[in-house]
């Protein structure tokens, strides 16, 4: 029995499924985490590639075997793979934001550490939220939608094909991150009314009794107010977390939707 044959360009057209699903694990929240080993992300990519290649469908006769036209496919599929990305990662970076609000209201903005994603000192409280927000993904099949969006693009958008760029994903990618915005609101807004009408109070107790420390007294009640509201509000992320993860979804379809391929000659 022979060796296997191997067609040039199917092998092109792996390397394409490869290099897109290895962007995507790089990048996306979970599978592009800094505490997973880089041979587990290459393990994972690898397998992905196997299982979804011989499920792609596309012209193999079209593939171009040049140097230059191989090069223009590998960036188109670098752009897609980003906004794959892109879109879920908003999700959790939600986390940092809503971080952000409650340790700006609860006076902890100089108690830093290092995040190990980005190698910055992010507040304590951010990096709390962010691992919360990355245990209740990981509880909500973000990893499993994360997969499932990379097939969609497959079956949508297949290699070997370029892709034009209209506005109307830049345009879902704006969108994308004014929701971002409007869910760590959502998140941080408990904490926030709550600190708000403390410090209102403490204000009418320093007009009224000069002599007290308002600054020492209200610090230590400031921190456990807000610990306080958002352990009871931890109720409602994953419901938060769901719709942010459902509308990332659908705003991975229209992008797919959007873009237009053809040829890369015509």
């Amino acid at each position: 029995m022979g060796a296997p044959i191997i067609n040039a360009a199917e092998f092109a057209g792996f390397i394409l499924v490869l290099t897109r699903i290895s962007l995507v694990i790089a990048v996306t929240p979970i599978f592009g985490s800094a505490n997973l080993v880089t041979e587990a992300k290459v393990a994972i990519a690898l397998t992905l590639a196997f299982v979804i290649a011989p499920q792609v469908s596309y012209d193999a006769s079209m593939m171009p075997m040049g140097l230059f036209g191989f090069l223009f496919l590998g960036l188109g599929e670098l752009l897609l793979s980003l906004v794959l990305a892109f879109m879920v990662r908003l999700v959790v970076e939600t986390g940092n934001l809503a971080g952000e609000y409650l340790s700006f209201q609860m006076g902890l903005t100089m108690v830093n550490l290092m995040d190990p994603q980005t190698g910055a000192q992010v507040p304590i409280i951010s990096r709390l939220v962010y691992i919360l927000f990355t245990l209740l993904l990981l509880c909500a099949n973000g990893h499993l939608i994360v997969i499932k969006a990379l097939v969609d693009s497959f079956q949508v958008a297949p290699p070997g094909m370029m892709y034009a760029w209209g506005p109307e994903i830049f345009t879902e990618a704006m969108l994308a991150t004014g929701r971002m915005y409007i869910l760590a609101v959502k998140i941080a807004a408990p904490v926030v009314g709550l600190l708000f009408c403390c410090k209102v109070s403490f204000g009418v107790v320093a007009k009224a009794v000069p002599q007290m420390q308002v600054l020492f007294v209200g610090m230590p009640l400031y921190i456990l107010a807000g610990l306080l509201v958002m352990g009871f509000s931890l109720y409602f992320w994953p419901r938060l977390i769901g719709q942010g993860l459902y509308e990332a979804q659908e705003a991975l379809k229209r992008c797919l939707e959007y873009l237009s391929p053809r040829a890369l000659g015509s």
